[in-house]
């Protein structure tokens, strides 16, 4: 397994391929964060003339989950976007593990923050993919997302910032409204960046 993720680690490398995966409840808007990442590195290009590439965009679909693949600033991301509606037996997580959970580079945790219950159920979305102590010591970046800012919030800020920082599952926590864009640039820039970092180590 060892010779493995070091083959792993140098294609990853030698490609400047990040792979990440977005998971959370059915219905806190993952599906349309993956687009608006797409539109904004799109934007991005036309605005810079280029000096942000966005190029080789493609996506797979598949009933239990979406592949995105597409190249900016230097780095090519592919984006496995899982159901959230899990059938036990059916689910990504269950039939393909290794693949969508061991190569993973960025952990993107969704909730929305006007229904407590998909914050809630990030606990068991991180139970489900059984991360280890691997995953919290420089190999993989797990970051927390709020979507649906432009509803009205029932969780607390006290309560999000209880998981996130050092020594916490989660090392970055972003707010966004997938669909009217905002802090969609912020998101885009720190995985962007923590690409690149992991790619450096």
């Amino acid at each position: 397994m060892g010779k493995l993720s070091n083959f792993l680690n140098r294609i990853k490398k030698s490609k400047q391929l990040i792979r990440m995966t977005i998971v959370g409840d059915g219905a806190v808007g993952k599906t349309t964060l993956v687009q608006a990442l797409i539109q904004k590195t799109t934007d991005s290009v036309s605005k810079s003339n280029g000096s942000k590439e966005l190029k080789n965009k493609e996506i797979t679909r598949t009933p239990f989950m979406e592949i995105e693949t597409w190249a900016y600033d230097g780095v090519q991301f592919q984006c496995f976007d899982l159901a959230g509606q899990r059938i036990p037996g059916s689910h990504p997580l269950d039939l393909m593990r290794n693949q969508v959970i061991k190569t993973i580079d960025i952990y993107i945790f969704v909730f929305s923050v006007d229904v407590y219950e998909s914050f809630e159920n990030i606990n068991n979305w991180l139970e489900l993919m059984d991360l280890n102590n691997d995953y919290m010591n420089g190999h993989s970046v797990l970051v927390l997302v709020g979507n649906k800012i432009d509803l009205e919030r029932n969780i607390s800020n006290e309560l999000i910032k209880s998981i996130v920082g050092k020594d916490k599952y989660f090392q970055k926590y972003i707010e966004i409204c997938s669909l009217d864009g905002r802090g969609i640039d912020n998101l885009l820039d720190e995985i962007t960046n923590i690409g690149k970092n992991l790619l450096n180590n």
